[in-house]
């Protein structure tokens, strides 16, 4: 069965994949973004168009591949960093649904596209509450299991902090944030009510990001404990 190490390039031997590769195809990506957002149409980025559900199936996979990780990795720490990871991406996949919101009817149609509220959903008071458990959850496997110590720093001993990956995650959710017209930059001034394809697509590609650097910390945790020289 194929893994997502070895889709990304690595071999039956476990030799390291071509990760970088996928890093600047991701760039790439990002710089097409701006001229591709003229040329698609504003459909594609509607809640209910084929960008949201790439979002969705991209972090339903990080979701999965973490967890299936938490079963693969042999340290507790290891597996308490990707237990983590698999709430983030939980709590990220529940918000682009709007909580569950789209798999009803929208309650009108705008210049923007259908609009979807999650307020009239009878479980939706109970949604922070979630999110507040799952936050105390995740604080205690990270401080029970020792995860800033045991796994981070030995990343960052050995250099394998995926920083590329998590810095274009970061630099892409604050561009879609200022396209959705959050930010400091209202770059619905410039692009009108086409800035949301680029809302879409900055999402899309940070999440992907945020993906890569998952497979990339997976990929180093599977190996063996790299010793100190002079020990």
């Amino acid at each position: 069965m194929t893994t997502i190490f070895e889709a990304a390039g690595a071999d039956a031997h476990g030799r390291a994949p071509h990760f970088m590769w996928w890093n600047f195809l991701i760039l790439l990506g990002a710089f097409c973004a701006f001229p591709l957002m003229d040329l698609m149409p504003q459909w594609t980025a509607w809640e209910s168009g084929p960008l949201e559900g790439a979002q969705n199936f991209i972090l339903l996979a990080g979701g999965l591949a973490a967890m299936a990780a938490v079963r693969e990795l042999r340290t507790p720490s290891s597996k308490a960093l990707l237990a983590i990871a698999a709430l983030f991406w939980i709590a990220f996949l529940g918000r682009e649904l709007a909580w569950g919101a789209v798999f009803v009817p929208p309650e009108m149609m705008t210049e923007w596209g259908p609009s979807w509220s999650s307020k009239h959903l009878w479980y939706r008071p109970a949604v922070p509450y979630v999110l507040a458990a799952m936050g105390l959850l995740a604080a205690y496997w990270w401080l029970h299991y020792r995860v800033w110590s045991e796994v981070l720093l030995r990343l960052a001993r050995e250099r394998a902090l995926p920083l590329f990956a998590l810095g274009q995650f970061v630099a892409y959710m604050v561009l879609a944030t200022n396209a959705e017209g959050h930010g400091f930059v209202r770059l619905e001034d410039w692009y009108g009510t086409q800035v949301m394809v680029l809302e879409e697509l900055m999402e899309t590609l940070g999440y992907l990001a945020l993906l890569l650097a998952q497979a990339m910390v997976v990929f180093h945790l599977r190996q063996p404990v790299q010793q100190e020289s002079g020990r």
